[in-house]
């Protein structure tokens, strides 16, 4: 587990697991962030 994947998760469960609006708010790609949670 790092920084980026509770960033990921904290964000995902704020914006209602919209992973396209998480990923504009990360500044990274929607799969990146779907990489990120699966991998939690």
């Amino acid at each position: 587990m790092n920084f980026q994947q509770l960033r990921s998760i904290r964000e995902a469960s704020r914006r209602g697991f919209n992973l396209t609006e998480v990923a504009n708010v990360l500044f990274t790609s929607q799969p990146g962030v779907s990489r990120q949670i699966r991998e939690l």
